[in-house]
């Protein structure tokens, strides 16, 4: 198993860390051409924007006609889109491309991880997700450090053309690749771990609710904790923050992902549920020190991560595989919307009660151990 997803792993793993240096580098890229701080944000807006309404019709292509073609598509769009970027001399034709880019952000990241689903047995597919996640996770640590020094040393037509490069390889991995043939499972599979299981009828729409409540508090975080940190006076403590949230999310990953197999996954959801909205309420009342930041931190990013192995678990132990890919395509859904959602929701509150206001912190943390304790309490009917 691990011989034949290896190539897929590692293709995720280029293209996790393509996605997170142009998200990172596109903003300072548009200024250096002149453009405004405005535009640097729209770019990326627009970009996930795209990547949302090109799931509907990605997510249905995967399950009718594979996903390897579906991957296929995407990563070559990545190649496309790291060529033409550095070229780009007005704002119009940068936006253009990055609608190109798109069609990777949205066709890839479901697509593949519903190949791990299929490829997986049914008893280890949590396990597997969650090796998937701890890959493609390992790419944020690497990717935007690595790409900063190529900027600063080559310029960046060079970072983004050896990005292009790196798509080239994953597109070539993909394409390589042997595939498992679907199994017609039954949407029931007769083993211990699927007892107390959501019902079918319910539990893509649990999944992608606790995913974006989840996601709101991931996009708060990640848009205005910084400032929410400096506010507080300790600005040496910002990249602590996110450095532990980043370091809690590769370890709940494959841990998560082996508690899923052996544990009701809707439980396990609302469980990091609650541990990510503790870690944003300690985050609210307790910026200014290092040591509730340090455990903040972690908790913030092992209840994030796990929530997400766990709602893909959920998915993929009770949707059939003929429809995993829509599914998938979903979820991945919830959190563009989440994060987007809470940097423009978040943003109309700060600018009215002040960088240093705690208020919306304490709010996003009652609201995600709320659906946490929702899902933890199992009030929904077995599967029958």
């Amino acid at each position: 198993m691990g011989r034949q997803l290896a190539p897929l792993f590692f293709a995720a793993f280029l293209a996790y860390g393509y996605n997170n240096i142009f998200m990172t580098l596109t903003p300072s890229f548009v200024v250096a051409a002149g453009g405004t701080l405005a535009e640097a944000g729209l770019q990326n807006s627009v970009y996930l924007a795209a990547a949302v309404l090109l799931r509907f019709a990605f997510g249905p292509a995967a399950d009718r006609w594979g996903t390897k073609p579906v991957m296929l598509v995407g990563l070559a769009s990545f190649v496309l889109g790291g060529i033409l970027f550095p070229l780009c001399a007005e704002f119009w034709q940068m936006l253009l491309v990055r609608c190109v880019q798109a069609v990777g952000l949205a066709s890839f990241w479901s697509s593949a991880t519903a190949t791990v689903s299929e490829a997986a047995p049914p008893q280890a597919r949590g396990r597997w997700l969650g090796l998937y996640r701890l890959t493609t996770s390992a790419s944020l640590l690497l990717g935007p450090l690595v790409a900063f020094g190529l900027v600063k040393a080559a310029g960046f037509a060079a970072c983004f053309w050896m990005l292009a490069g790196c798509s080239a390889v994953a597109l070539t991995c993909v394409g390589a690749m042997r595939l498992p043939r679907r199994r017609r499972e039954r949407l029931r599979v007769k083993s211990p771990c699927v007892e107390g299981s959501l019902s079918l009828s319910g539990v893509v729409g649990m999944a992608v609710t606790g995913t974006f409540v989840a996601a709101m508090g991931y996009g708060l975080l990640f848009s205005f904790g910084g400032t929410f940190i400096s506010a507080a006076g300790m600005t040496e403590n910002e990249g602590w923050c996110f450095t532990l949230i980043g370091l809690g999310g590769l370890a709940a990953n494959p841990v998560a992902g082996i508690l899923c197999d052996r544990r009701d996954a809707r439980r396990l959801f609302g469980v990091h549920g609650l541990l990510m909205g503790m870690g944003v309420a300690l985050f609210a009342v307790a910026a200014s020190s290092l040591p509730a930041l340090v455990v903040s931190g972690l908790c913030i990013g092992y209840g994030y991560a796990g929530a997400m192995v766990c709602a893909q678990a959920m998915i993929a132990r009770q949707v059939a595989e003929g429809r995993q890919a829509t599914a998938l395509a979903l979820q991945q859904n919830a959190i563009d919307v989440g994060i987007a959602s809470a940097s423009a929701l978040y943003g109309a509150v700060f600018s009215v009660f002040g960088a240093a206001a705690a208020e919306p912190f304490v709010c996003q943390a009652c609201l995600i151990a709320l659906v946490g304790l929702l899902l933890a309490k199992r009030w929904a009917s077995p599967a029958r």
